[in-house]
């Protein structure tokens, strides 16, 4: 049985983090990421988005690159 702080823990790679944000553009996550508006996980030089943060996002929104 997988209790709930685990499940939040799952990463995503910006491929299919954008995907899940209805197919969102990688390029544009990536600017929202170096911006400061998402937190990302890191493991070397790779980004990843934990399940909560995607979820953060698809509630809040992201604000404007303008």
């Amino acid at each position: 049985m997988r209790d709930q702080k685990q499940e939040d823990s799952r990463l995503y790679t910006l491929a299919n983090a954008s995907r899940q944000l209805g197919d969102l553009s990688i390029w544009t996550l990536r600017k929202h990421v170096f911006r400061g508006n998402v937190k990302p996980t890191r493991l070397g030089r790779r980004i990843f988005l934990s399940s909560t943060e995607i979820e953060r996002i698809q509630r809040e929104g992201l604000p404007s690159l303008k």
